[in-house]
């Protein structure tokens, strides 16, 4: 059993793990928080890469300057440890032992001063192991330090392991979402050429009408005139749609502001944002991020659309907003905000399952390819996209992180 204080600092290190963004960024931290909290005098630790290729080092404040050539899995020192699945005491093993284990990463014993080595194993697999400078309090609370690791590891490797999953389900997603759209093409197609048959066939209704009157002046057919109007207005729309859905633009990343593409997103829908409509923004202006305007700019207008044609015209109101959250964690981690919120009657609970599904839509005249089509642009950029709705409005988030992924863009 744990002592006392080994189970207070379990629950102090998941409360610290709970304030991050992303579970992987408590390896960062690792080194320094248990030197910190463990009566050991250095520690470094060495995880399984994703790739599974190597061990990656973490050192601690004063030692991050060490460079060590990668632990490979296929070293005497993996080896020993997948087998034997114990600590390594170096003053108490053979000195031969210890020949066999610097074998294949001599620097690391000589560059560090190895005293012991704690694999980390969860779900019976070796996922690192942790290097520490001994002291004597180290060798009399040793059981102690290896069963809290031990503990720790089966607790914070598989949410990383889930969460590293995630991230390459989400890496891979544009690849897919590319595929898919282009799959999707006939299928829109099809639909694309049912809907503009429909406003045609009612211009061609009308232009005959036109042709057979004998005499007539513009105020006779000022309605039918509007009908068609209207009708090759839905044509543009379809066409827009069935474009932007079906052609791929290379992004252009560049250095952003959050503020000025909202604001520009929603100059260019102002003739369509009711007068009555309360708009009410709380954007800090300081915020950037590296991302495509074009493509950022086409979700915000898609997402304030919806808003706007969900609220009540007399007593709608609208509030966007910008934060950053994690802003208390390590930089490369944060995520930077846009929250757009509106008073609406909320999204019905059948129809949540399937927001961001193709050709789903609850508008009359509505293609279904709004929300699918942000969903894919959010994740090509790198972030995501959350709705949350309830009988007293919707809220649609989106999050971007402050620096582009080159790998995404492959």
């Amino acid at each position: 059993m744990f002592k006392k204080d080994y189970s207070k600092l379990l629950e102090q290190s998941l409360t610290e793990i709970e304030k991050l963004n992303y579970y992987e960024q408590f390896f960062d931290l690792f080194p320094d928080f248990f030197v910190k909290h463990l009566p050991v005098s250095e520690l470094s630790l060495f995880l399984l890469n994703r790739q599974k290729t190597e061990f990656i080092a973490y050192h601690e404040g004063k030692n991050t300057q060490l460079e060590l050539d990668p632990v490979t899995p296929n070293s005497n020192l993996i080896i020993y440890l997948k087998n034997s699945k114990k600590t390594i005491v170096v003053k108490d093993e053979k000195p031969s032992r210890i020949r066999y284990l610097q074998k294949a990463n001599p620097d690391l014993f000589e560059t560090m001063t190895v005293e012991v080595i704690i694999p980390l194993f969860s779900m019976n697999e070796l996922h690192g192991f942790i290097v520490i400078k001994a002291d004597s309090k180290t060798y009399k609370e040793l059981e102690h330090i290896t069963g809290f690791f031990k503990i720790f590891a089966n607790i914070l490797i598989p949410l990383v392991i889930c969460e590293r999953i995630q991230e390459e389900s989400n890496r891979n997603y544009y690849k897919i979402y590319r595929m898919d759209r282009l799959a999707m093409v006939g299928e829109l197609a099809a639909s694309a050429a049912h809907e503009i048959k429909n406003p045609l066939s009612g211009i061609s209704t009308f232009l005959k009408y036109f042709t057979e009157l004998p005499d007539f002046k513009k105020e006779d057919i000022i309605d039918e005139l509007e009908i068609m109007k209207q009708s090759v207005q839905r044509i543009d729309e379809i066409v827009k749609s069935f474009l932007s859905f079906s052609r791929f633009k290379k992004r252009k990343i560049v250095k952003l502001s959050l503020g000025e593409a909202i604001e520009s997103s929603l100059q260019s829908i102002a003739l369509k944002i009711p007068a009555a409509v309360k708009l009410a923004k709380k954007i800090d202006e300081d915020l950037t991020v590296e991302s495509d305007l074009q493509q950022l700019q086409q979700v915000l207008v898609n997402i304030l659309f919806n808003a706007i044609e969900a609220i009540d015209k007399e007593k709608g109101e609208i509030v966007i907003s910008t934060y950053v959250s994690g802003q208390d964690q390590l930089p490369s981690k944060e995520l930077f905000n846009i929250s757009i919120k509106d008073n609406g009657p909320g999204i019905d609970e059948s129809f949540k399952e399937k927001l961001f599904q193709p050709f789903q839509t609850t508008k009359e005249e509505g293609t279904g390819l709004g929300l699918y089509t942000c969903y894919g642009l959010m994740k090509s950029l790198g972030g995501t996209i959350k709705i949350n709705s309830s009988k007293r409005g919707t809220e649609v988030l989106l999050s971007l992180p402050y620096s582009f992924d080159d790998e995404i863009d492959e």
